[in-house]
Formats: C-alpha cells, structure tokens, sequence
C-alpha cells in the first residue's frame, strides 16, 4: 500500500472478504502470556488446547486500505482513491475466503488475553513502517 499511494490514482480493492489485520508484535505479546500462564499454572488443564489469537474488531480489505491512506493523508501524503471491487472482480490463483474473522472470546476467557483492535495496531505499525520506509 505504501507504494500504490506514491504510484498511483486508484487502487481496486476487495470488499467482500472479512477478516481481523493482526500485528506480528501483537501476536508475540499474546504468545508470551500465554506461555506466562502456562508456567505459571501448568496444572490447569483449560490453558491447553486451542484458542483463536487475533486483534479486536474485523474489517474487510477495501476498509483496512481505506485506513491505512487516512494515515497517509493525516500526515500530509499522497493518497489514492480506494475503490471497492468484489473477489469475482480480482481473480488470483489462490481462493480466499469470505469470512476469515476469528473468535477470540475463549483466549480471554481463559488466559486473559486480548489484543488491542486492528485499527490501534495499524496505527502503531504504520507510524514504525512509514518513518523507516525508502521508495523504490
């Protein structure tokens, strides 16, 4: 995205997949506390097992462009017009699915983990990319 906003008017971006963006650094911080509550706990069997690990909220990718160029803009960037296309409309190889979105009610319930929402990752991770990234 960083380089379709220097490059280009429009970006075509599909709209009809749902998911939930997941931070890396997020995602360590919630392995880390459950790892912590495994250690400390490890005669409590409902700490075992398999849990959904994903930051709070969904959105689909036309939204998550659309956030990631309000970013670009705020800090007086170029920004492209974020056009909303169908999967039928970007064919790839790959199918992708529709609804990737994850429950993560049980790893709060259990470990006490939640993840910040996609948006105050995004954020945190653009700030961090933006003030290292070198056009091509």
């Amino acid at each position: 995205m960083l380089t379709l906003a220097q490059n280009r008017d429009e970006v075509r971006v599909v709209a009809d997949q749902y998911g939930c963006p997941t931070y890396a650094h997020d995602i360590a911080v919630g392995i880390v506390g459950i790892g912590r509550n495994l250690l400390d706990r490890p005669q409590y069997e409902q700490l075992r097992g398999i849990f959904h690990l994903a930051c709070a909220g969904e959105t689909n990718w036309a939204r998550f462009a659309s956030a990631i160029f309000e970013s670009f803009r705020l800090s007086g960037k170029r920004v492209p017009k974020v056009t909303p296309i169908t999967t039928a409309e970007y064919p790839t190889p790959a199918r992708r699915p529709a609804n990737s979105r994850l429950d993560c009610n049980k790893l709060e319930r259990v470990h006490n983990i939640r993840l910040p929402s996609w948006r105050t990752s995004l954020m945190a991770r653009l700030e961090r990319l933006t003030s290292d990234f070198k056009p091509s």
